[in-house]
């Protein structure tokens, strides 16, 4: 019997996760961000983080191998979904694309290249791109991290704008897994850090109450002779 991982857009999702499914989800997480968008008046990111939010609470839930193919499966089926269920929110659902295809990039962003079709591979450059230009520009310009974050995604959005819905939605996608893989890769180099810390401290302390011992020892022979 499959095990039941929960429920996600209205689907029972299954481990181990089944193609159908995730096909469902997708076509309910579409139908559901643009609901937001019309009835809600939201914009294209703030539909997608809605989403987002609804996805971080589903994956704590599930094990990182379920998490994997899931996201794997996911992203095969965005990649392929009939462009009918991307709908036509906003003049963006009618942008022809065929410009990027012949041309096989889609501009700059963030000093890269951007590949087109979307590739993983160069994504995961752009957001190793924007890891560094974010500490750039708060070290440059006296502002917090987050505060540079709102700039570079304010420039993210206007990069979009000349995509389809489609294509947008591809683009968020594949962005969100790098920069939470990104992410996930930085917290465990922190934490590798803060252990060699702590190792490296507890050595020094060792060191410290051996080399004390070895004083008093030490102090303990000199006044036995001063005394003898």
């Amino acid at each position: 019997m499959k095990k039941i991982l929960g429920e996600l857009f209205g689907v029972t999702m299954h481990s181990p996760v089944a193609r159908g499914e995730v096909r469902e989800a997708l076509r309910n997480q579409l139908e559901f961000k643009a609901k937001l968008q019309i009835d809600q008046n939201l914009t294209e990111e703030q539909a997608f983080l809605e989403v987002a939010d609804i996805f971080d609470a589903f994956f704590a839930s599930i094990s990182e191998e379920d998490k994997s193919n899931f996201e794997r499966i996911h992203a095969e089926e965005a990649r392929v979904a009939p462009k009918e269920w991307y709908g036509n929110i906003g003049i963006n659902g009618c942008i022809d694309n065929s410009e990027f295809t012949e041309a096989g990039q889609a501009g700059e962003l963030y000093g890269i290249q951007v590949i087109y079709p979307f590739a993983r591979d160069n994504i995961r450059k752009l957001v190793q791109a924007r890891s560094e230009l974010m500490k750039s520009i708060a070290n440059t310009q006296g502002i917090s991290l987050y505060q540079a974050s709102n700039d570079l995604s304010d420039v993210q959005v206007e990069f979009t704008k000349k995509f389809s819905f489609e294509d947008q939605e591809i683009f968020l996608n594949l962005m969100t897994d790098e920069m939470i893989a990104h992410t996930n890769a930085l917290n465990d180099e922190t934490a590798i850090i803060n252990q060699q810390t702590l190792e490296q401290e507890i050595s020094n302390s060792n060191l410290t109450g051996i080399m004390g011992g070895v004083i008093v020892f030490a102090c303990l022979i000199i006044l036995f002779f001063m005394f003898k």
